[in-house]
């Protein structure tokens, strides 16, 4: 019950147990006995949770509604651990913090290569180095800033960030936000797509777990659905499509499958079953606790599982030809995904007796593949960004809205075919991921970073 009454659908359940029963009408449950006394927790959103032993006689569990209003006033609690200041959240959830601290959400505020697209610099701190967001459209601080630095006040320069909002995307922000509205999708960013709520006094935990009794903490199912991570994850920048993340879900067979982005991003890794031992947590089943790396693993075993590559070669009078198939499979979205200049790169070698590569008749590789592979066989998936001049690769903000877009969609193949010297006896095929275009690793003088997701060879028969 509440202060007013009875209170009908909150979810009771024994704590750290998987079972739960709703109250009816008139606020009553019935849950199977236990021989030893178990403490009771009961939430619904909207509440505080709530929780008690069993053995009490009578047993009332009451629910203190949240505040109304969200407080701007409020002050964001650090993640790093510090005794002297007894809610940061690494003093208690150490494991998560370790996972956290290796996530690029982490790092959203002071990537290196992130803030040298933003403030114009290079590698080595060189100012007016090839692109500057912050240079050419300070305009768009604002919007960086809503998804990378969401704490940081809407004209900060993400470069001369301190204190809490110089994590970026910390835990505090995000247990903070109650919903999230889907109503302008791609053009309302980062902290402005989402509800927060943020005391005037005492403290508020959203999260997933629905029986965690403080009585700071508070349910809300959001945090198992895709739509939590909207705002940040789809996005139309001056009139381009920089990120369609959550667009390519929608349109998905894991959305049809039921499956959500923290159904792969926030998988249990299986090794932790306490979210804060020794400081007031409970055992838990490790398959109940997400990660909050955002990759079970990492992202290459993420590209490896989902990144199927074949290839069937037949052998002719004056030529081998070879059809490859590439597959993205059991992924959410698109391949590659995230920031527009992601891209994927299928290589296709051929060689003969003496190892020297075969001539080529088929698709090749253009310079925006990098010049030491213009011109061999294969196929850049991407989207391609050009100015109105027709000139690419170039950064979003001097980019026309027109995106020319081949990237892998899951479960629909993508098959080419080449024709190789009759000699070849073997093949190389390699896909390769690449988070920025060469042209710009160069400029910037960032090291280079590329990743081999797929590396096989096939001999071929005569």
């Amino acid at each position: 019950m509440d202060d007013s009454g009875p209170i009908q659908g909150a979810q009771v359940r024994y704590q750290g147990t998987p079972r739960f029963v709703l109250s009816n009408a008139e606020g009553r449950f019935h849950l199977p006995p236990n021989s030893d006394p178990q403490r009771i927790t009961a939430s619904k959103e909207g509440f505080f949770i709530e929780g008690a032993m069993s053995d009490l006689s009578p047993l009332t569990l009451k629910l203190k509604r949240l505040p109304a209003k969200d407080s701007e006033d409020y002050t964001w609690v650090d993640p790093t651990p510090n005794p002297a200041r007894h809610q940061n959240c690494g003093n208690c959830h150490k494991e998560i913090l370790e996972e956290w601290s290796a996530s690029s959400h982490a790092r959203s505020a002071n990537n290196r290569r992130f803030l040298n697209l933003y403030d114009g610099t290079d590698w080595q701190g060189r100012p007016h180095v090839g692109w500057s967001l912050r240079d050419e459209h300070p305009d768009g601080i604002g919007v960086c800033n809503a998804c990378h630095a969401p704490t940081a006040p809407f004209d900060a320069d993400l470069g001369n960030l301190t204190g809490v909002s110089a994590h970026g995307v910390h835990c505090d922000f995000c247990h903070k936000i109650a919903n999230a509205s889907t109503e302008r999708i791609g053009v309302t960013h980062g902290r402005y797509g989402l509800e927060l709520l943020r005391p005037n006094q005492g403290q508020i935990f959203f999260g997933s777990l629905d029986d965690v009794d403080r009585g700071e903490d508070s349910y809300a199912a959001l945090y198992h659905e895709s739509r939590y991570c909207a705002s940040c994850h789809e996005g139309v920048v001056f009139g381009v499509p920089v990120y369609t993340t959550y667009s390519e879900w929608l349109a998905s067979p894991a959305r049809q499958e039921g499956k959500q982005c923290q159904t792969c991003h926030m998988a249990p890794t299986g090794t932790m079953s306490n979210i804060a031992p020794g400081m007031g947590g409970i055992e838990r089943d490790p398959q109940a606790m997400g990660n909050h790396r955002f990759f079970d693993r990492s992202q290459a075993e993420m590209l490896r599982r989902c990144l199927h590559v074949s290839a069937e070669a037949a052998t002719e009078a004056d030529s081998v030809k070879v059809n490859v198939r590439i597959q993205a499979d059991q992924v959410g979205h698109r391949v590659p995904t995230g920031f527009v200049d992601r891209n994927l790169l299928l290589i296709v070698e051929a060689f003969g007796v003496n190892e020297s590569a075969m001539p080529i008749d088929g698709p090749r590789l253009s310079g925006l593949a990098a010049p030491s592979w213009k011109g061999k066989a294969g196929k850049i998936y991407a989207k391609r960004l050009t100015d109105f001049d027709g000139k690419g690769p170039v950064p979003f903000w001097r980019a026309r809205p027109d995106v020319e877009d081949n990237r892998l969609s899951p479960g629909q193949p993508d098959s080419s075919e080449w024709r190789f010297s009759s000699d070849t006896i073997r093949l190389r095929l390699r896909v390769i991921y690449r988070q920025f275009w060469p042209e710009t690793v160069k400029t910037k003088g960032w090291p280079v970073d590329d990743l081999a997701v797929v590396d096989q060879e096939i001999s071929i028969r005569h």
